[in-house]
């Protein structure tokens, strides 16, 4: 330090800003006290590790630590350890660790920036009324004075209404755009890790156990299969027709063998077959004593399978499927879709940008973001999927559900790109390592685990599932109410075939009746009258006999 133009070596390392982490200094002090002046100006940060070799003797230096508490600060200095020629290396006389050297910054500023999207949350920030509006920050306000205790800082806080997003000049708003431009030291609030964020924006800590998600009750079991085909396997299903089948042509025939007065069609051996099936009578009855022994071996093994149909019907009833599992199952499954009204739920909905999740804010539109509380209520009632903060939906969920609605809550992730919420820090500010040391120490003291469980509530657990109380409503019955009205058109097109060959028929009939007889009363109806039964005869104006005979011609 005593040479000739270290000074200005010293300045342009300081305007290279070259006194940062990533750079480790050893300066040797002359024998003038006051070549340690030069320091002063130079941005010895918290983050500098600039060390000066205090001479002691001829072979013994002092290692002096000398750093500033910020910017506008004097200098600071610390013995690190002492060097002597003789020795086998530096004896150390403190911690060989930087930042825990500095922890304690005697009450120097911390600038934070925290997001606040209720101004209630104000006044509530602490407490816990209230605790499912704007959680993420309240969990982060009280974990961030916990950090202020541990550095022994003082704090300038701004208060501002989203987390930050970018806009066409690359300039960004919030919380992000402070640290961008490097005008607070900390985000107080934990904010989303985004690739975008990354290049000005350091993380730091996890500090919340929450995430964002689409949460929605497992619907029936009816609302996406047909559960009046599930009771049995297709082997059954197959080996139950084919008895039914057997059995109809076994009977057949052995009522074909009796001697009957009225002939059995295979008509009859079908609506009897059927009425088996369901439990019906019929009008046809055997009676001779293989027909008879062919109908009870119908009925007992029918009576049987329908007893266990029913009993899988009453199961099936009463299940929930669990086959959305993905974007695109939940996309296709029918289920109204909404979303929590919040900054950062209106700025990643409409830019996401893979088919799918495209899809689905199309499907979402602009008047289904709701506040919390109307996206909860309609969860409750069932057939919606709402995509929420899960930690205050929870605690919403635990305080209006009933014990058998909070059964089956099933999750399925949106922000596929975006994890838990992290602190972030500028990466301008000398603070970083400190502040994260700190955060580490808050979480392996339990006071992370603590305040998160003050205010985040936990996915709610099913405990009465088994008491629950299914109604069947017109979806549960939708194949049974499709096969009827199939077969009452059919049953109508069949009449109306009928009515209309039956009209065709008798029309045909009717035309050649009518020509049989116009045909016979014309050749055979010839009547030759007496000369009294025609009246007097009118002058004859002719010559000849008066004798008359009339062809007649009845018609019909």
């Amino acid at each position: 330090m005593a040479c000739q133009g270290t000074s200005a070596i010293l300045k342009e390392a300081n305007s290279l800003d070259l006194f940062r982490t990533q750079f480790r200094w050893l300066l040797l002090e002359g024998s003038k006290l006051s070549d340690t002046d030069m320091l002063l100006g130079l941005n010895l940060l918290l983050d500098s590790d600039v060390v000066v070799g205090r001479r002691v003797s001829e072979n013994r230096f002092r290692l002096m630590e000398v750093y500033k508490r910020g910017t506008r600060e004097g200098l600071v200095w610390g013995e690190t350890g002492t060097w002597q020629l003789d020795a086998a290396g530096v004896e150390p006389t403190s911690s060989h660790i930087l930042s825990v050297r500095r922890t304690n910054i005697h009450k120097s500023v911390l600038k934070a920036v925290m997001v606040v999207t209720n101004n209630d949350t104000l006044n509530h920030l602490s407490d816990t009324i209230n605790k499912h509006i704007d959680t993420i920050t309240k969990v982060n306000d009280v974990l961030f004075h916990h950090i202020v205790d541990v550095l022994n800082a003082s704090v300038e806080t701004t208060v501002v209404d989203t987390w930050g997003y970018p806009d066409s000049a690359g300039n960004w708003s919030g919380l992000t755009g402070y640290l961008q431009r490097s005008e607070a030291d900390i985000g107080a609030t934990g904010m989303f890790v985004t690739k975008e964020r990354i290049p000005f924006v350091r993380y730091i800590a996890s500090t919340s156990v929450t995430r964002n998600a689409f949460i929605f009750r497992q619907p029936p079991l009816s609302f996406v299969t047909n559960i009046f085909t599930l009771p049995f396997s297709r082997s059954v299903w197959l080996a139950s027709a084919a008895l039914i089948a057997v059995a109809g042509a076994s009977l057949y025939f052995a009522l074909k063998c009796e001697k009957r007065r009225d002939e059995v069609t295979g008509s009859d051996i079908t609506l009897l077959s059927l009425g088996a099936v369901c439990q019906q009578g019929t009008t046809v009855e055997a009676e001779s004593m293989p027909g008879r022994i062919v109908l009870f071996v119908l009925f007992t093994t029918v009576i049987f399978l329908y007893t266990a149909y029913s009993a899988c019907i009453v199961a099936l009833l009463q299940s929930s499927t669990d086959a959305i599992r993905t974007l695109k199952d939940l996309l296709n499954s029918g289920l109204t879709l909404g979303v929590e009204d919040v900054v950062y739920n209106r700025h990643y909905f409409p830019a996401a940008s893979d088919p799918i999740r495209r899809a689905i804010y199309n499907k979402v539109g602009a008047d289904r973001f709701m506040s919390l509380e109307e996206g909860v209520e309609k969860l409750r009632k069932g057939l919606f999927a709402f995509h929420m903060e899960l930690g205050p939906g929870y605690e919403l969920i635990s305080d209006t559900f009933l014990d058998e609605e909070k059964c089956g809550l099933q999750t399925i992730n949106f922000l596929i790109e975006i994890v838990e919420p992290w602190v972030g820090v500028s990466k301008t500010t000398p603070l970083t390592e400190i502040l994260s040391v700190a955060y580490r120490k808050v979480k392996e003291f339990g006071l992370q685990h603590r305040e998160n469980s003050r205010f985040y509530q936990t996915k709610p657990k099913c405990v009465t599932r088994g008491s629950m109380f299914v109604s069947v409503g017109l979806v549960d019955c939708y194949a049974a109410l499709l096969m009827l009205a199939c077969g009452l058109l059919f049953s109508g097109a069949v009449l109306l075939m009928e009515f209309l060959t039956m009209t065709l028929h008798s029309y045909k009939n009717s035309v050649v009746t009518f020509d049989d007889r116009e045909e016979h009363l014309v050749r055979d109806t010839d009547v030759s009258l007496r000369p009294d039964q025609l009246g007097p005869a009118p002058p004859n104006r002719y010559h000849g006999s008066s004798d008359r005979s009339v062809k007649l011609i009845t018609p019909i």
